[in-house]
């Protein structure tokens, strides 16, 4: 839920908000927000819309002092009493309070004829939502990883300053074209120490918890936000919500009564390793439930380490009896692995290609393209940041290791190598790279 809108409700209608916003919308747009080319505040020329909701917009600026684009949210509070003020001021401060590279970052707060808006950062990218559609099935594991290993960042630092959020869900993650994260849209959030929050029933039905879903049970804590944490991350590593009904009522039901299915089971590709860290994170009553975001996210650190396998090996060996050798080992020890070989270092480049590797094998002397070529061309690929290198000689030595060491491999191993030494080479850079695709 956009915090240009009103806080969720348990009797809303798709088709009755839907119409209701288009009503609102054509209010709104006879109100006397900024056009473009407007100048607001200490300067910011309005150039264009972001994004339009049932109460107010968001227009992209430009900041005419220090030459850079700005997101400018305005909300129309008119004819809706003092409460819209007021929380709009609540979403503006919440956000003051946090200085993390992985929340929405505040400029600063005004009013255009008796419009309150506040600038803020402008992220060019998406939100996490539009990534996971974009996936079209299974996202990849450890880009997701990566993203929700940032939101918890975020969503920790928020802890830290005395807030919650109170809707987190992959629309309110924004994500930059490196997919770096920012947590975003804080119209929900409030203080939640010395009883600062009040108990209503405000987020999203998809991730609210169980303790908030229904008035008079408990008021939103940070075990809330871990749920919705939890909730995230479970879209995110298998492409589906753990809980769904046809009517937001119903769907709060599920959080509240029925038991999350194990993620492995949902993706059957996914380690089961994962399986604990998120059901815990999904624990109906918040006594029990993962203690922090921090937990949370170390949780999903371990549980990726742990579970580091290769799904795709590539060698690239000229020597077809070694290479057939390496291919019967590699694919005993590592069966759901796809194992794809070929006999010179253009075929190799073209290989990794056609699909996502997680470890190339490479021969230092192959025609075409030796070794140090390869790896040379790999690390120019943004598809090959995750991907781990291991290069096999039979005459190079230091200096060779030094080069292809600067370049990126992973490993230099020296010809004859005991095939036992590869298995645990290949389970040892796959953990590698999965620590470094995580940033940990």
């Amino acid at each position: 839920m956009s915090s240009l809108d009103s806080p969720t409700r348990p009797d809303d209608e798709t088709n009755g908000r839907h119409s209701a916003r288009s009503s609102e919308r054509e209010r709104l747009s006879a109100r006397s927000f900024p056009s473009h080319g407007d100048v607001i505040g200490a300067g910011y020329k309005i150039i264009g819309e972001l994004g339009h909701g049932a109460m107010g917009v968001v227009l992209l600026g430009f900041d005419l002092k220090l030459q850079r684009k700005v997101a400018i949210k305005l909300v129309d509070t008119s004819h809706r009493g003092p409460d819209v003020r007021e929380r709009f001021i609540q979403e503006a401060r919440a956000m003051a309070l946090v200085n993390h590279p992985n929340v929405l970052r505040i400029h600063s707060f005004g009013e255009h004829l008796s419009v309150p808006y506040f600038v803020m950062e402008f992220v060019d990218g998406q939100t996490a939502e539009d990534w996971l559609e974009h996936c079209h099935g299974a996202p990849d594991l450890d880009r997701a990883l990566r993203i929700l290993d940032e939101v918890c960042q975020g969503v920790s630092a928020i802890h830290a300053a005395g807030a919650v959020h109170r809707d987190l869900k992959p629309s309110n993650v924004l994500l930059d074209h490196a997919l770096h994260a920012r947590v975003a849209d804080m119209g929900l959030a409030a203080p939640y120490r010395d009883g600062g929050i009040i108990k209503e029933i405000a987020g999203t039905p998809a991730y609210m918890a169980p303790e908030v879903a229904f008035e008079g049970e408990q008021a939103p804590s940070p075990a809330s936000d871990v749920y919705a944490l939890g909730c995230m991350a479970f879209e995110l590593l298998t492409g589906k919500l753990p809980f769904d009904a046809d009517t937001a009522l119903a769907l709060m039901v599920e959080h509240a009564t029925a038991q999350a299915p194990a993620p492995s089971s949902v993706r059957p590709d996914l380690p089961s390793t994962f399986d604990d860290v998120l059901l815990n994170a999904l624990t109906k009553n918040p006594e029990d439930r993962t203690a922090s975001a921090e937990l949370f996210r170390r949780g999903l650190l371990a549980a990726r380490a742990a579970s580091a396998e290769p799904s795709r090996i590539l060698i690239a060996e000229d020597d077809a009896d070694f290479r057939d050798l390496l291919a019967l080992k590699l694919g005993m020890e590592f069966k759901n692995a796809e194992i794809v070989c070929v006999d010179n270092g253009r075929a190799a480049v073209a290989a990794f290609a056609e699909k996502q590797t997680s470890v190339v094998m490479l021969d230092l002397d192959l025609p075409l393209l030796d070794g140090v070529g390869v790896t040379a061309e790999l690390r120019t690929r943004p598809d090959a940041e995750n991907a781990a290198i291991v290069v096999l000689t039979a005459s190079g030595g230091p200096n060779e290791w030094k080069l292809l060491s600067s370049l990126g491999a992973d490993r230099f191993l020296v010809k004859p190598v005991n095939l036992d030494d590869v298995i645990d080479t290949v389970r040892a850079v796959v953990r590698e790279r999965a620590k470094h695709a995580l940033g940990a």
